[in-house]
């Protein structure tokens, strides 16, 4: 879900009103309220409750691993493991190092939550050996640094979905923030913390968009990947009718709310007429500033006149298979009929060619929550150079440093 900016920026009056955002619209969100209904549009998932003790554990300092022997073998003496997680196997070494600790040591997962353990090792198995895991409404993309599998969300043991959950900003934003900014009603029903795994594969970056729908009309569709891709421009009018169309006839009467954003995948399949195979739903906004306009703005996304807005839930239990009341089946029928054009709702962005930014020279994706760049460059070294900085870091904090932060050849002032 995140973007995890402030709702409103303090000190200095906002350039639009936004909307009064409630804590039911951002449970209608979460993964699990909304993956029932439309399963047959997504990736294959599993979804877990997490008990308090897991949530406990992502919360508290520190990275402790489980130490189940099948877990610990051969995958991780062949990949690097943070030398800032540990597991029981070395704990009392540590213990040893740090004996004027008064801290009780902590259990590993598979002893804290061994039914929980226990199941997201067999869904693991059951989806393929490889998952990518997200909570509620957000994947730890911020923390894909610390992956043992270069770079990526791909998780092949329960070890490494700890690793990524608990490095992990967005994750700490699903937990404990996911409510900022809501107003006062408490939601119909409680938050209940999920995992979802989901096999892992490496989406096409340039087939990924996102779509804001406004009053139950789609007035804008952006590209999610902020590269220019010369492909693009030749598919846009087939990727407008299919992504309009999918919204039509699946999201449009049957999603509680009447505005929200959602993310969708459409994969290339050279089979098709148009080139495209199935729209995917990958997940759902809230229609709250949180959530990253990308190519657009909120500020134009709020002031996008709809010409037949849909206020309010959807009609009923048969929504699914109704006209929604002020719609006929006739105007929706016309609506799947439309051609493309660029002065038709929605509107579809993608990076031009001439655009400044069509290369992503700006900041790095998700800079704001990664680590300093010496952290970065020991992770690259291995295990040893973590363990080494991470050396060089407790020197630091005991005042045993000296001038070691120090660039060769800096002078005083």
């Amino acid at each position: 879900m995140p973007h995890l900016g402030d709702d409103s920026a303090e000190g200095s009056e906002p350039a639009f009103v936004f909307p009064p955002v409630t804590k039911d619209h951002i449970q209608n969100c979460s993964y699990d309220a909304w993956f029932p209904k439309y399963r047959s549009s997504c990736i294959k998932s599993r979804i877990i409750p997490l008990p308090a003790e897991f949530v406990s554990y992502l919360h508290e300092d520190g990275i402790v691993l489980a130490d189940d022997s099948d877990i610990l073998g051969e995958a991780q003496d062949d990949e690097w493991q943070s030398s800032g997680a540990t597991t029981t196997n070395n704990a009392q070494q540590q213990e040893a190092d740090d004996s004027d600790d008064d801290e009780p040591s902590q259990s590993p997962p598979n002893e804290r939550f061994p039914e929980t353990h226990n199941k997201i090792k067999k869904t693991i198995e059951e989806l393929g050996g490889a998952v990518a895991p997200k909570l509620n409404w957000s994947s730890p993309k911020d923390a894909k640094w610390i992956s043992a599998h270069q770079n990526t969300l791909k998780c092949t043991s329960p070890n490494d979905i700890y690793l990524l959950l608990k490095s992990s900003s967005f994750i700490s934003h699903d937990l404990l923030h996911a409510f900022d900014g809501c107003t006062a009603p408490e939601p119909t029903k409680p938050f209940s913390p999920i995992l979802v795994l989901r096999p892992y594969f490496t989406p096409h970056a340039a087939l990924e968009f996102r779509c804001f729908v406004k009053h139950r009309q789609l007035i804008a569709i952006s590209q999610r990947d902020l590269n220019h891709y010369n492909f693009l421009t030749d598919l846009r009018p087939n990727l407008w009718r299919k992504i309009t169309k999918f919204y039509n006839e699946t999201l449009r009467h049957t999603f509680p709310d009447s505005s929200f954003a959602f993310d969708i995948y459409v994969p290339e399949n050279s089979l098709a007429d148009d080139g495209l195979g199935k729209v995917r739903l990958m997940d759902i906004n809230p229609w709250a500033i949180r959530t990253d306009a990308l190519l657009f703005s909120w500020e134009e996304l709020l002031q996008q006149e709809v010409t037949r807005p849909l206020f309010g839930p959807p009609a009923g239990d048969d929504a699914a298979d109704a006209s929604g009341g002020e719609t006929t089946s006739d105007e929706c029928d016309d609506e799947n009929s439309q051609d493309y054009s660029p002065d038709r709702l929605p509107e579809l962005r993608i990076v031009e060619k001439d655009d400044p930014g069509a290369y992503n020279f700006s900041t790095p994706q998700y800079s704001a929550h990664k680590l300093p760049k010496e952290v970065v460059d020991a992770s690259l070294a291995g295990e040893g150079g973590l363990r080494e900085f991470a050396q060089q870091w407790k020197d630091i904090t005991e005042g045993r440093g000296g001038n070691m932060w120090e660039q060769p050849g800096a002078g005083g002032a």
